[in-house]
């Protein structure tokens, strides 16, 4: 689904991508989870609870939900909508509610299949070929049908042999203590250039270091992807990468809050 907002764009809810009138081309692309903060006000246009949209948009999707997100992607599509001309795309009203603003005019988009030519027209555009450059034309493009086919076909092979091994080759998927009192532990996922700079617990020590800073948990089905700059272990200060993934349908990773801080200091 495409939404005409006030005239001047076009927000596309199936990649969350905001491009202009008569282009073809994203002019800017946004999050996954700033895509369904915006769709959400989108489709429901009259005045709800922050508790509300918390819910809907993080914790419905697996995902930890709190008032410092939800004023993070807030202040993301106020600032990408003022780019654009566009203030206060998101009001907050009384008591903590909020709206999409009113004055904005939305006007959703179907896409329509095109029309096909009269018949008429295309009988009278028909050109008649001899038989055998027929038979000749019909045998040529099948045999590059064919071709292609297996080109296709070989090449989508190789990607799954390739992706795998790609991925089994990064990724170094570790099982860590909870931060809670919980008796099970979260799944931390590094990349192998990461674990093999550090040992494993320091690596552990400094993830959970983070989740307290973060108030997050650590519990049985919540997924991590952790990095850090070398500066952390050995001076104190480095950049600090942080994500809380939860699945979408059968993808791993299908919804991720990212925490990125250029010079991190543990406490």
């Amino acid at each position: 689904m495409r939404y005409n907002i006030n005239a001047s764009l076009i927000y596309d809810a199936a990649d969350g991508s905001i491009l202009l009138p008569d282009s073809s081309t994203p002019d800017t692309q946004l999050s996954i989870t700033a895509s369904a903060l915006l769709l959400f006000f989108l489709q429901h246009q009259e005045v709800v609870s922050r508790n509300e949209v918390l819910k809907k948009v993080w914790d419905d999707k697996g995902l930890t939900s709190s008032n410092s997100n939800l004023n993070q992607y807030l202040s993301l599509l106020r600032k990408t909508f003022r780019h654009y001309g566009i203030d206060n795309i998101i009001l907050t009203i009384s008591r903590g509610n909020l709206q999409l603003n009113p004055d904005i005019a939305i006007e959703p988009q179907v896409d329509s299949l095109p029309h096909a030519a009269p018949e008429a027209e295309n009988a009278a555009q028909t050109v008649a070929i001899p038989t055998e450059d027929k038979q000749h034309s019909v045998a040529e493009r099948g045999r590059w049908k064919i071709h292609w086919n297996i080109a296709s076909v070989a090449l989508i092979i190789l990607s799954l042999l390739i992706l795998p091994l790609t991925l089994i080759n990064r990724l170094n998927p570790i099982f860590v203590s909870p931060v809670s009192d919980s008796e099970q532990g979260c799944e931390l996922i590094g990349t192998t250039d990461m674990i093999g700079t550090v040992t494993i617990l320091a690596y552990e020590n400094n993830f959970a270091s983070v989740l307290r800073r973060l108030n997050l948990t650590c519990n049985s089905g919540q997924r991590y992807v952790f990095f850090y700059d070398d500066k952390l272990q050995t001076r104190g200060l480095g950049r600090v990468f942080l994500a809380h993934c939860a699945s979408h349908n059968t993808v791993s990773y299908g919804y991720c809050d990212n925490y990125f801080y250029y010079s991190w200091v543990p406490q």
